[in-house]
């Protein structure tokens, strides 16, 4: 197995390929991450948050001091969420290092540097470099093992803000991955600040996606009253979007900002279940609720959020 980087100009534009290849029985296997450099920055206003979303995120990174995480699988955004944080933070009086693997796209007055296993700079002793070099704000790649944990969370008890990404299928699920990794409830509540899980969906070509009505099955997976009066829209296919039906993507999302109560509950070791309910109570959106948010704009389908969602899980 081999990973790479090819850089090229098509059509006069920057574009950069991250290689992976995988040895089988039939020759290797490739595949290929497009990044689009003009394209890699996307400014936190146009991420598709709603208003009450987007003050919400901006409130927990305001905050000098503590973790930001943001979740999801592989190749859900996360990257380009947490860049797009970074350029609204970005100013001339502010210090930003990161330490990534490897550095997707370069962010102007931004110190950003890759791990490098040959020299023995892994995510663990990269922060520790780093912490020595007067950040003010840290941006850790991913946090894989009980080793970055610890360091990151040393670096937000230390003054710092960080920022990171967890593969966790959501915002809740975050808290109990990290007791895993082996992080103590104490130095968990009180150092979290906030936690986005985000995936993926494909936007409805706006040429061929045509209009309809949703049945009783839908009305009860989308939580509509019988006498709601909504017009959803369904995937067709033409020449403009290569019969695809659809036409770009945008992230569906759910944040988590954490207060004294869900402190209070981490540090009792509650149940995801609890730590869920306090958050519905305290306001907390879940990410089928964004998601069908976006269904009923006609920004999606319903077929194209059940792919990456369980529509169910809205309460």
């Amino acid at each position: 197995p081999q990973d790479g980087r090819i850089s090229l100009r098509l059509s006069g534009r920057p574009i950069d390929f991250r290689v992976a290849s995988h040895p089988t029985a039939y020759g290797e296997n490739l595949v290929l991450r497009i990044l689009d450099r003009q394209k890699g920055l996307v400014p936190i206003n146009q991420l598709g948050l709603d208003e009450s979303a987007l003050s919400l995120l901006l409130s927990i990174i305001a905050k000098p001091e503590g973790i930001v995480l943001v979740t999801g699988p592989t190749g859900s955004g996360k990257t380009t969420t947490l860049y797009s944080i970074l350029s609204h933070v970005n100013t001339e009086s502010v210090n930003i290092m990161t330490l990534e693997d490897p550095v997707e796209y370069p962010i102007p007055l931004i110190r950003q540097s890759s791990v490098n296993e040959a020299a023995k700079l892994d995510f663990a002793s990269g922060i520790r470099s780093l912490m020595r070099q007067d950040p003010d704000i840290i941006l850790v790649g991913e946090i894989r093992d009980h080793p970055t944990a610890e360091m990151a969370f040393r670096a937000a008890m230390t003054g710092h803000q960080v920022y990171s990404t967890l593969h966790t299928n959501s915002a809740v699920g975050a808290i109990p991955r990290l007791l895993d990794i082996g992080i103590l409830p104490d130095i968990l509540a009180g150092n979290i600040i906030g936690v986005v899980a985000q995936r993926l969906i494909r936007v409805l070509c706006r040429h061929c996606k045509y209009p309809y009505q949703p049945d009783a099955t839908e009305r009860k997976l989308l939580g509509l009253h019988h006498n709601d009066e909504v017009t959803l829209y369904r995937a067709a296919g033409c020449d403009i979007c290569h019969h695809q039906g659809y036409s770009g993507r945008q992230a569906i999302m759910e944040i988590l900002k954490l207060d004294s109560e869900l402190d209070d509950l981490i540090s009792r070791r509650a149940s995801m279940r609890d730590i869920k309910q306090a958050a519905l109570e305290a306001g907390f959106r879940p990410l089928a609720q964004d998601g069908i948010r976006r269904i009923l704009q006609g920004i999606t389908s319903v077929a194209e959020v059940m792919r990456v969602v369980d529509l169910t899980d809205r309460h």
